[in-house]
């Protein structure tokens, strides 16, 4: 008698799985304790629950599934013991539980005996709710203040993205750290064909960490390997505002359609043969391009106060200490010296600059260099370091006066000014000069007479002219004589302003040349870009031809053409600039094709730049 085909898959689903019915038999027999802490949180926060079973230590422990909860492991430990002869193990596992709303939740007893453990989850304490439950410590890979965000799993439970946040209230220019954790179940996740986008142009992402981390986690009760990308998010305008982050991936669907489950639970063992990873096993399956998406993470972005806004201010936002130092307490007159201005802490560090010193009596000092120093994953934390050349023009004991830097304390929701102390140097007088040459002094009373001297016995130096001049003044200081150099210089000092002018001319065209022929390239290179889809080089030539055309109608060098500048400008007409040049930042390390994105809208403002011009 021959088997009907849906049977016969039905038949050797069960079969498969029937390793993982006797397993979850085998740990119902176990004797299983759960303890969780803190017993009470806010919204935002995660707690955490330890299972410990006694047995067989290679079981692996699953969590239970409750609605509204989010369980990812974190750690794991197992211990063997031998006394008396009698070995016994137990093993440890760790789970971060994450609430998706308020509300009491129950989490029940995993074996015969094991009590129940009750969470407790309040209202975020924004919200006027004070929670004095300090939340347990997390290993390293989960610090650093962020939070599990809401996970949303695709239709099939093949993949998810989720955002890991510290908080959701912040300032215009503040950095906060963020982890991107894209989750992919083995067997249904094909490839991943490119990095995390972000979803937004209210935010800008800094470059994602070159390696992801790689864990595996639980969710739902079903293994993920779980890869997670460390930046640093700043906010760009106030507002509510929400963000979303995408990743584009291959997953493999099946190829005929599930048998309707009409409501039935899918972790039962009839209904689980419907699970798409056992249906890989026993049906066809093809492959599917599909963009997965985070769960709108919402913010509340404020504007950074006028109030009190020292004159100082660059922009500079987060939590920082400063200090200075001199290359050598000593120096010589003329010989450079380096000044260095340490600024430490955490926050955005692309906004922390410093003139350093301007003119200061009895030195001369020149422009500053910086450089940055990360201390984590993401650029959130580390120190910039300003160098600046500075020279003794006096000797003696010379003072620097001392450093101030400004910046916004989000923390504290006030305005900064730290002070570094003035710098005394000894400073030499320079080796190697000519020695002072002590000139006597000769006065009135001291002056030796004039004595006569007899004419006899003394011949002429010179034979007497007789003739009579005029005037003692030499012939080289005449008028008759002074015309002639005079005219001469005159001469050459026309001759050398019209070859300069003729020069100057030749050097305006030809920078007018090339920089029409520069535009023409990067218009070219714009189109073929846009034609093959490549979003990097788009944006990058884009970008390139607006800043072109910006510094020459204000007559700026192209490198001193900064967003403030084009704020203050512009006014409201930057927002379509700044948004190019947004696109062109995150098109630089995303690698997303251009299919997406209105090539064409961008194509037009370019062109309209070129035949227009900007007015100052």
């Amino acid at each position: 008698m021959k088997m009907p085909p849906r049977f016969a898959k039905q038949m050797l689903a069960t079969i498969a799985a029937m390793p993982l019915l006797v397993m979850e038999a085998s740990a119902a027999e176990r004797a299983i304790t759960q303890a969780i802490q803190p017993s009470e949180i806010a919204l935002g926060e995660s707690a955490r629950l330890t299972i410990t079973a006694a047995g067989d230590a290679t079981t692996p422990i699953a969590p239970p599934v409750i609605p509204g909860l989010e369980f990812v492991a974190v750690g794991q430990s197992s211990q063997i013991e031998s006394i008396d002869g009698r070995t016994s193990s137990t093993s440890s596992v760790v789970y971060q539980v994450t609430p998706q709303r308020v509300g009491i939740y129950t989490i029940p007893g995993m074996s015969a005996g094991s009590l129940p453990q009750v969470l407790r989850v309040l209202p975020d304490a924004r919200d006027g709710t004070v929670n004095n439950s300090a939340s347990p410590a997390l290993p390293a890979a989960l610090t650093r203040g962020a939070v599990g965000g809401a996970t949303r799993l695709t239709a099939d439970g093949a993949a998810f993205v989720r955002l890991r946040l510290p908080k959701h209230q912040l300032y215009v220019g503040e950095s906060i750290p963020v982890d991107i954790q894209v989750g992919m179940r083995e067997g249904l996740v094909a490839s991943l064909n490119g990095l995390p986008l972000m979803n937004g142009d209210a935010f800008t992402l800094n470059k994602l960490s070159a390696r992801p981390d790689r864990t595996d986690q639980l969710i739902g009760g079903r293994p993920f390997t779980v890869l997670t990308w460390h930046s640093e998010l700043v906010a760009v305008k106030p507002g509510s505002l929400s963000l979303r982050i995408e990743t584009p991936l291959t997953v493999r669907m099946q190829s005929t359609e599930p048998t309707p489950q009409d409501g039935r639970d899918d972790s039962a063992p009839g209904n689980m043969l419907n699970d798409p990873f056992f249906q890989g096993f026993f049906g066809g399956t093809t492959e599917k391009d599909v963009t997965v998406a985070s769960a709108p993470a919402a913010f509340t972005v404020l504007a950074l106060p006028t109030q009190d806004r020292p004159p100082g201010f660059n922009g500079a936002v987060g939590t920082f200490k400063i200090s200075s130092e001199l290359s050598a307490p000593t120096g010589i007159a003329g010989d450079p010296l380096t000044l260095r201005l340490h600024v430490t802490g955490a926050g955005n560090f692309d906004r922390v600059n410093s003139a350093m010193l301007g003119e200061v009596d009895s030195w001369k000092t020149y422009a500053p260099t910086a450089r940055f120093t990360p201390v984590d994953n993401a650029g959130f934390e580390g120190e910039k370091t300003f160098e600046q050349p500075v020279i003794a023009s006096q000797p003696g004991t010379q003072t620097l006066p001392g450093i101030a830097f400004s910046f916004f304390d989000p923390d504290a929701r006030r305005y900064e000014t730290l002070h570094t102390p003035a710098l005394s140097v000894a400073v030499a007088g320079a080796m190697g000069g000519p020695p002072a040459i002590a000139r006597p002094r000769v006065s009135a009373t001291t002056a030796a007479p004039i004595v006569a001297l007899p004419r006899a016995g003394l011949g002429a130096d010179h034979r007497v002219n007789e003739a009579g001049v005029s005037s003692l003044r030499p012939p080289y200081f005449q008028l008759r004589y002074l015309s002639i150099p005079s005219g001469l210089t005159l001469a050459f000092a026309g001759a050398w302003l019209w070859l300069r002018r003729r020069e100057q001319g030749q050097h305006d065209r030809d920078a007018l040349e090339l920089a029409t022929r520069t535009t023409a390239t990067l218009l070219s290179q714009m189109d073929r870009a846009a034609a093959a889809g490549d979003a990097q080089l788009f944006f990058i030539a884009a970008r390139s031809i607006v800043q072109r055309t910006l510094a020459a109608a204000w007559h700026l060098p192209v490198e001193k053409l900064t967003l403030d500048a084009i704020r203050l400008r512009l006014g409201a007409a930057a927002q379509d600039i700044l948004r190019l040049f947004a696109l062109a930042d995150e098109a630089a390390f995303s690698g997303c094709a251009l299919r997406t994105m209105d090539s064409q809208r961008w194509r037009q403002l370019v062109h309209r730049l070129i035949a227009e011009g900007i007015a100052s």
